[in-house]
């Protein structure tokens, strides 16, 4: 399924859907500006891409199979990029949803594919449908609104899992859990993916603002570079999330020793108060016949007296020494 948008200086905007062979006919005009919009693609469209736009089998073969690494290739008649979306339903307690993005770039053509609904496409569309001039400064112009729109997009994404990883930390050094063990490692995936995606998108945009590619002319390869300064800025801030992360894993295990060594402190003051206090209790357990304090009128009292006394003593002790 794809939709189009052609742009003809003469004529404005056309949004009615082009059928193949008035796209062969529009591209062959280098004053048109052709967008070819695909979601889901399927055989049909397989078939549009090859006999309108000449398309590569490589390049075909990347449109079918999901998750690539991003890249740039340049072929004969177009470049190729893949790049992705992130998306956040809600708070990002879930995995973040990161999808595929193809673009095919011309000299007067842009398609892209997608298999599902990615809205920052839809707000480019409804631009355009308002007469938006991201289509009339060229294809490479509106391939740079589309990913700069893109990654404006991943803003938010990036400071709301940031902020996560800000209560996380906080949680960690008040009441941490088994709950907080596991935030630790969903958010160490999370980061993973996200340094895997974000690194190769930046030197991919990298590429592009050289000039090394015709598609891209020298009057919008500079626009490529706020997008590239973009892409730096939120994987500074995505390594210094995951710099917290992994002090996090360390910083979880101290806390958890600290705390089982305070535990463990406590118990041994308490079991060495009692030492005594069961000692005096199993000499005076004895069954032997002949004990004189036994039958001692205050033997029970002055043996209380004095559990009570060394039991005072020791925690006077204790405090002191700071054990307690």
């Amino acid at each position: 399924m794809y939709e189009t948008f052609l742009y003809n200086p003469q004529t404005g905007i056309k949004l009615d859907r082009l059928e193949p062979a008035q796209m062969q006919e529009v591209i062959k005009d280098p004053a048109n500006i052709l967008w070819v919009d695909i979601q889901d693609i399927d055989d049909v469209d397989i078939d549009l891409l090859t006999a309108v736009f000449n398309i590569h089998p490589l390049t075909i073969e990347d449109f079918i199979m999901a998750n690539a690494r991003p890249k740039v290739e340049n072929f004969k008649d177009y470049l190729f990029l893949i790049m992705y979306s992130l998306e956040c339903a809600g708070k990002c307690d879930s995995k973040i949803k990161m999808s595929e993005m193809d673009f095919c770039l011309g000299k007067n053509f842009l398609v892209t594919s997608h298999n599902h609904l990615v809205p920052t496409l839809a707000l480019n569309k409804e631009r355009i449908r308002k007469d938006s001039p991201i289509i009339k400064n060229g294809a490479d112009f509106l391939l740079y609104a589309l990913i700069d729109s893109l990654v404006d997009s991943y803003f938010p994404v990036i400071h709301e899992f940031d902020e996560m990883v800000d209560q996380m930390s906080d949680e960690l050094f008040k009441d941490p859990t088994n709950e907080t063990l596991k935030k630790i490692y969903h958010l160490k995936n999370e980061i993973i993916h996200l340094r895997r995606t974000i690194g190769p998108q930046a030197d991919v945009i990298s590429l592009l603002t050289r000039g090394d590619y015709p598609q891209v002319t020298t009057p919008n390869a500079i626009y490529f570079r706020n997008i590239y300064d973009g892409l730096i800025r939120i994987n500074d801030i995505v390594g210094t999330s995951r710099d917290i992360i992994t002090g996090a894993m360390e910083a979880y295990v101290s806390v958890v020793s600290n705390r089982l060594n305070e535990i463990m402190k406590t118990l041994t003051v308490i079991s060495t108060i009692v030492m005594p206090l069961t000692l005096i209790a199993s000499i005076y357990g004895m069954n032997f016949k002949h004990m004189p304090e036994l039958e001692h009128r205050f033997g029970y009292p002055a043996v209380i007296f004095t559990m009570t006394l060394i039991t005072i003593v020791m925690m006077i002790y204790f405090k002191r020494r700071k054990w307690l």
